[in-house]
């Protein structure tokens, strides 16, 4: 049930936009929404988060995703993912999906682990 996530999160940081595209093929549902806190707009297609994708390359190069933690139950999972920027420069984030016949359809990301203010 979690595959889709490990394949979601690898495409971050992928050099080749083909394969980007596959591997985020993979992991979603042809109806997806994607949103976190460095995307400007909720995004609910395909190209739209590839384009994202690129983006996070471009100001990045070499960064990657990497899923730390998932916890799933029934249909949803919560996601821990350390964004590797450079080997001593590395951001956690939360993630929360809603999951559906092998794919993400929908994925709503959070900066942090939510620590008390």
């Amino acid at each position: 049930m979690t595959d889709c996530i490990y394949a979601f999160f690898s495409a971050w940081g992928d050099p080749s936009p083909e394969s980007r595209a596959q591997k985020t093929d993979a992991a979603v549902s042809p109806k997806f929404y994607y949103s976190d806190p460095n995307a400007p707009a909720p995004l609910t297609d395909r190209d739209a988060y590839l384009t994202y994708l690129a983006m996070f390359g471009d100001m990045a190069p070499g960064a990657t995703a990497r899923v730390v933690a998932v916890d799933a139950r029934d249909s949803f999972a919560r996601i821990t993912v350390d964004f590797v920027i450079t080997q001593s420069m590395i951001k956690r984030g939360q993630y929360f999906a809603d999951l559906a016949e092998g794919k993400i359809t929908r994925i709503i990301g959070f900066a942090g682990m939510g620590e008390p203010s």
